[in-house]
């Protein structure tokens, strides 16, 4: 079976604003190696949805999930919804665990 890739607005926003900044360093080389490290988390959980544990123990629907980008400080954030994977947020390590969470209703 083979899944879409969804993201949600505030989602996309995250990346872009994380992307940017990081374009901003090193000639831009470590935006590149953000946006490398996003397209390799991106091709992984397609392959593998269900790999990661349940986010923070949170098991019930929809099961969310987390992936680590490397070594950024950042999480992709999602949930495998009908033939999907809906992503909720790329989020900062630093930030408040679970703001993204009304996201799911949206």
């Amino acid at each position: 079976m083979t899944l879409d890739w969804n993201e949600h607005p505030e989602a996309r926003e995250e990346y872009l604003d994380a992307l940017v900044r990081y374009a901003g360093i090193d000639d831009g080389r470590l935006g590149d190696k953000f946006a490398d490290e996003a397209d390799a988390a991106t091709d992984l959980i397609l392959q593998w949805p269900d790999s990661p544990p349940p986010y923070r123990g949170r098991r019930r629907e929809p099961m969310i999930r987390s992936w680590h980008l490397g070594k950024f400080p950042y999480q992709v954030i999602y949930a495998v919804r009908d033939d999907q994977i809906f992503v909720l947020a790329y989020a900062h390590e630093a930030r408040r665990p679970g703001y993204w969470s009304h996201r799911l209703t949206d």
